[in-house]
C-alpha cells in the first residue's frame, strides 16, 4: 500500500512546479503555454523540493520550496480539495479569531483565512453574505472600486466570480437561504485569463504572503504563498502571483482565481496536520505565528 500512495505521489507532482512571464497590459491564457521543468527558466534558479501528502480521499497537500523563483526564495502550500467530496462554507468568527480555531470548532477537515476586515473593530470591510444573511457590505469608495472579485458558495458548491458595487446590489435584494458571497480583491484569473490588475502601490506592486483560492482541473485549491522571511520566503508581488498560477502544472494553469487577505493573516489549516505554511505575525518561520482574523473559508465533508 506504501508503494501505491509513494507512486501516485509522485505522477501528482508534476502538478504547480512552472511559471511564465505576463505583461501587465495584456492578459494571457494559461492554456496558450506549455509545460517547462524549473530548469528551462530563468525565473527558476533553483528547485529545491516538494513534499506531497495525500491525507485524506480527495484531499492532497502540497507544499513547494524554492531556493529562488523570482529572484527570491519561496515557500507556498496548496491544498487540493475534491468537491466530489467535500463541501464550502463561509465562516464570519465571534470577533477576531484565529483561522484554526474557528475550523476546528466548526468540525471542518481544512480553512484558510478570508477576506479583508477592519484589524480594530472587527468585521469585514468587503461584501459578506452567509447563507442569505448579510454580515457586511463593501466599505470605503477606495474598496468599492478594487474589490473585483468574490467567492461563491451556493449549496456547499464553490465558484470564482468576477465582483462589483451592481452584483452587490443584486445580491442583497434577492438573499436566498442556501447561498454565501465573500468579496474580495482582486481577481486573479478569469476563464483562464491573467485579469489586469489595478495599481495599489504598496500593496499589488511590493512582495507579501498571499492567500488565494483557485480552480484547476476540476478542483478547488487553497494556496498560501508565504513572505516576510528573509532568507526563507520573499512573498510575491500580485503579478508574480498570477505568472505562477498561469504556468502550473502541466502548463494548463487555472481556470479562475482570486485573491484573499494575505500578509499576517495568511494562514492554512488542516486538521491533521494543523497550519501547514509559515504565519509571518511572530517574525519567526514556523507556524505558531497565526492572527487573528474576521472571517475565513473552510471545508467540511459532505
Amino acid at each position: 500500500m506504501k508503494k501505491i500512495f509513494a507512486l501516485l505521489a509522485l505522477l501528482l507532482s508534476v502538478l504547480y512546479l512552472s511559471s511564465c512571464s505576463i505583461s501587465k497590459k495584456a492578459a494571457i491564457k494559461a492554456s496558450d503555454n506549455y509545460w517547462v521543468s524549473v530548469h528551462d527558466n530563468d525565473d527558476f534558479d533553483a528547485f529545491d523540493n516538494i513534499k506531497i501528502t495525500i491525507v485524506a480521499k480527495g484531499l492532497v497537500n502540497y507544499h513547494h520550496h524554492y531556493l529562488s523563483l523570482f529572484g527570491g526564495p519561496q515557500d507556498i502550500s496548496i491544498l487540493e480539495i475534491d468537491p466530489s467530496v467535500y463541501k464550502f462554507k463561509v465562516m464570519a468568527h465571534d470577533g477576531l479569531k484565529r483561522t484554526s480555531e474557528t475550523a476546528s470548532e466548526a468540525g471542518a477537515v481544512a480553512a484558510i483565512n478570508g477576506t479583508f476586515y477592519d484589524m480594530k473593530k472587527g468585521g469585514s470591510v468587503c461584501y459578506l453574505q452567509i447563507d442569505g444573511i448579510v454580515a457586511d457590505t463593501t466599505k470605503g469608495k477606495d474598496m468599492r472600486v478594487r474589490a473585483n472579485g468574490a467567492v461563491v458558495i451556493k449549496k456547499g458548491k464553490l465558484s470564482i466570480e468576477p465582483w462589483n458595487q451592481d452584483k452587490e446590489k443584486v445580491f442583497r435584494s434577492k438573499l436566498q437561504r442556501n447561498t454565501s458571497v465573500m468579496a474580495t480583491m482582486p481577481l486573479l484569473i478569469k476563464d483562464g485569463y491573467a485579469v489586469e490588475l489595478i495599481e495599489y502601490k504598496g500593496f499589488s506592486d511590493k512582495r507579501h504572503p498571499r492567500s488565494v483560492v483557485f480552480e484547476k482541473d476540476g478542483k478547488i485549491c487553497l494556496m498560501v504563498i508565504d513572505g516576510r522571511s528573509k532568507g526563507n520566503a520573499a512573498g510575491m508581488t500580485l503579478e508574480e502571483v498570477q505568472r505562477y498560477l498561469s504556468r502550473m502544472g502541466d502548463g494548463k494553469g487555472c481556470t479562475s482565481a482570486v485573491n484573499l487577505d494575505g500578509g499576517g493573516s495568511s494562514t492554512l489549516w488542516e486538521k491533521d496536520l494543523g497550519v501547514v505554511n509559515h504565519p509571518s505575525d511572530n517574525g519567526k518561520f514556523d507556524n505558531k505565528g497565526e492572527r487573528r482574523v474576521a472571517n475565513s473559508i473552510v471545508v467540511l465533508k459532505k
